[in-house]
Parts: structure tokens; C-alpha cells; sequence
């Protein structure tokens, strides 16, 4: 039996589906970033199969994991940043507690510092596990 052959820009357009819609609209797809399909893009979705859709649920599922991963990462930047805060005098800044750092600790912050601070932090994760 041939295998289904996947559209990969059938997938994209799932996967940038704003599933919360828009009270102006709410039988009209959005765009992640708000704006409406296009009624050609409409059509395209409509004519997702199973294995396009499994494959657009996979991607979400691998964004949403991205995303805690991510969450904890910051979270594990700020509260190294602010254990070495608290140790300095009101008013101090970040490169005040950096001058304080352990090796260790020096060495996580060099590690977190371009991840929490990519400007694309998907992109930028989605990079780093590909090596």
C-alpha cells in the first residue's frame, strides 16, 4: 500500500491556526498572529487529511514542549541572577551579581544567558536540537 504523501505547507498552515478564534468572526480561521485566512488558505485546510493533521499535532505538541522546557529555563536564569542579587546592596545590577558568581554558577548563566534571550526562543531551541 502506498504511503500518503504529506503536504508540508498543508501541515505549516494547521500548525499557525489560531484555535481561539475571533468574536468578530468566529466561522472565519485566524492566523496565529491574528491575521484571517485567506479563503485559498481556507479551502487548503479544508482538504487536511488524517496524516496531515497527525503531523500538524505532532509539531503543536513539539512547540508546547518547547515552551515549558523554555519557561523553565528562565525561570532557572532569574533565580540564579536574583540568588546573587540578594546578596548585594539595594540598587545593584546584574553585572554586580555576575561579578560574584561562582565558576559554576557563572558558567550556567553564560549557558541560559542566549536562549531566555533570543528573539525567536522556538527558533532558536529548534536549532540547538538538530546538532
Amino acid at each position: 500500500m502506498p504511503q500518503p504523501s504529506i503536504r508540508p505547507d498543508v501541515v505549516v498552515l494547521f500548525t499557525d491556526v489560531d484555535w481561539h478564534g475571533h468574536l468578530d468572526d468566529p466561522t472565519r480561521p485566524y492566523h496565529r498572529d491574528g491575521r484571517p485566512f485567506t479563503h485559498a488558505e481556507h479551502l487548503l485546510l479544508t482538504t487536511i487529511t488524517p496524516e496531515e493533521q497527525a503531523a500538524g499535532l505532532a509539531q503543536l505538541r513539539r512547540e508546547a514542549d518547547w515552551l515549558r522546557d523554555l519557561d523553565a529555563k528562565r525561570q532557572v536564569f532569574v533565580d540564579l541572577v536574583l540568588k546573587y542579587l540578594a546578596k548585594l546592596p539595594e540598587g545593584s545590577v546584574v553585572d554586580d551579581a555576575i561579578d560574584i558568581m561562582t565558576d559554576e554558577d557563572y558558567a550556567e548563566y553564560e549557558r541560559l544567558l542566549p536562549i531566555v534571550t533570543a528573539e525567536d526562543t522556538l527558533e532558536y531551541l529548534a536549532e540547538r536540537t538538530e546538532d
